[in-house]
């Protein structure tokens, strides 16, 4: 695999750091992969890097960012919100657009993963396909429930900060959600939609990525892992995982 280059970008006075991953060949697609909640652009057990390195060999491009709040670009996770994070992601499309002709491919893992469908649909034309792993549409259900990831919320209403996995997460990410529909309008992307989603995802429940596969109808495929968890944690999943995504995006350029 060739080196990847640093790279940068502006959102509100902030600064995003990303990489971009070069092709080995010429004639590939342009990737952009969003990871996951709270982890970086290196994403769960570093299967993005794994996974750039075969769309790399498959003659793709591939950028990665870290959002605002994760990994090494600016600003605090308690500040985080879905809807910036979205504005973000708008930004992350313009700088791959600027660089060169023609559509991009997206995907997103977990909450990245709701992120991404979302910005299909708002950037349709600019998008070539959509590849979700375990899309994290449950998250605006869990907030309802008083939730996040099984823990309850009544610490952040007394403190103004939730422990997720011991980074502080603040007021804003939750108030947002209450008003955020994450399957509103995603039919407005009429490209090629795979959906992979494990069993054993003990964070978002199967139904998320069937009620996702029945939106997209005929323009989706829904990959069932019996014995996946929500990051891919066993080797043999995740190759699978792996080797489709990188197959069926290969496959699209």
């Amino acid at each position: 695999m060739s080196q990847p280059a640093a790279i940068h970008l502006d959102h509100k006075g902030q600064r995003i750091s990303g990489v971009r991953y070069p092709a080995l060949h010429s004639g590939g697609a342009r990737v952009l992969i969003n990871h996951a909640f709270g982890v970086t652009r290196t994403g769960v057990g570093r299967a993005f890097v794994d996974l750039a390195r075969g769309l790399t060999q498959a003659g793709c491009t591939v950028y990665a960012f870290d959002r605002l709040g994760h990994g090494e670009s600016d600003g605090r996770f308690q500040d985080i919100t879905v809807p910036d994070e979205l504005a973000q992601l708008n930004a992350m499309l313009d700088f791959i657009k600027a660089e060169g002709a023609g559509q991009v491919h997206l995907l997103g893992h977990s909450l990245g993963g709701m992120e991404t469908a979302c910005l299909a649909a708002q950037r349709a034309g600019d998008v070539a396909s959509l590849t979700l792993w375990a899309a994290a549409a449950v998250f605006v259900d869990d907030i309802k429930n008083n939730e996040i990831q099984g823990k309850s919320l009544d610490p952040l209403y007394e403190t103004g900060l939730f422990d997720h996995n011991g980074q502080a997460l603040g007021l804003p990410f939750v108030q947002t959600a209450k008003s955020f529909d994450p399957f509103a309008g995603l039919e407005a992307f009429q490209g090629p939609v795979k959906i992979h989603q494990g069993a054993a995802d003990a964070v978002v429940p199967m139904k998320y990525a069937e009620r996702y596969a029945k939106i997209w109808d005929q323009n989706a495929t829904l990959y069932r892992y019996a014995d996946a968890d929500h990051g891919w944690n066993s080797l043999a999943e995740r190759t699978l995982l792996l080797q489709r995504s990188v197959a069926d995006i290969a496959g699209l350029k």
